[in-house]
């Protein structure tokens, strides 16, 4: 049993923020793995605790590319063999990076096998399918399907129905065949549609004119408050639309954007946290 301490819990969840900082074209990636996570183990039957451990693993599960170089982390075509390389060293840096922290019990099994694979050809072990934990089964499949779903700086993001028939031909091969076909099976109560494209409960991406839809606000912006794209470096007025925002290119760039973190996403998080963690 793990009573949860809400100070540290924000600073566990900082780490996952602090990559959305870096990397420029996964805005609301953390959020978004968190959320899908926490549904598809809802439906798969896991319990309160587990539930909560599966998300906050979502959230925090590619700290590790803190280790990763930006010209790697961002590069914008395809990578290679070798960048590869280094990107797969992502799981280890991240599990050794939340070694001594209070509660990385909770989560070093999303950090560190993640991508892991059902046939055993994952990485960064090689696992087989009898001794791979549900919780990383889960995060292998909301992790990719948010990758594929999401623009990247060499391709626009997949369409719902693409992404999902990818994870069917891989039953079996890359990922769980229960848990894909529950993952599936969200998709009928539209629930996939409330996550997608968004960085924060009822809160779309906004389309960057450059870049597409990465750029993600955060809960304290206003009308008339500034917004920078981390990738184009543009600056952009926010205009109450609805219930989110339009982005008015402001004509200027910057050579560099001031990371921001969604103090208030956080607080949240912590809020709805149980105290008492069964693990």
């Amino acid at each position: 049993m793990i009573i949860l301490d809400s100070a540290l819990l924000k600073s566990l969840l900082i780490f996952g923020s602090v990559i959305e900082a870096r990397d420029a074209y996964t805005g609301g990636h953390t959020w978004r793995v968190a959320q899908f996570s926490k549904k598809l183990s809802q439906k798969a039957g896991l319990s309160e605790s587990e539930i909560f451990i599966t998300s906050i693993g979502g959230f925090v599960h590619d700290i590790g590319k803190i280790g990763v170089p930006d010209q790697i982390l961002n590069k914008p075509e395809a990578l290679n063999e070798e960048e590869y390389e280094i990107i797969k060293s992502h799981t280890i840096t991240g599990r050794n990076l939340l070694a001594d922290h209070p509660l990385a019990p909770l989560v070093l099994d999303a950090i560190s096998h993640h991508h892991e694979r059902i046939d055993g050809k994952g990485y960064p072990e090689a696992i087989e399918r009898q001794d791979l934990l549900i919780i990383p089964k889960i995060i292998s499949i909301t992790d990719a399907f948010d990758a594929m779903t999401s623009t990247r700086p060499y391709r626009k993001g997949l369409s719902k129905e693409k992404a999902l028939s990818i994870l069917v031909s891989e039953k079996g091969a890359q990922f769980d065949e229960t848990l894909v076909d529950i993952f599936v099976n969200l998709d009928t109560t539209n629930e996939l549609d409330k996550i997608i494209g968004h960085s924060d409960e009822s809160k779309p991406l906004l389309n960057c004119p450059v870049c597409g839809p990465i750029i993600s606000v955060p809960r304290s912006k206003k009308n008339g408050d500034t917004v920078y794209c981390n990738s184009c470096k543009g600056k952009f007025e926010l205009h109450i639309k609805d219930d989110t925002f339009d982005a008015e290119f402001k004509n200027e760039k910057l050579f560099t954007v001031q990371p921001e973190i969604d103090f208030e996403q956080l607080d949240e998080i912590s809020k709805k946290a149980p105290r008492k963690i069964k693990t």
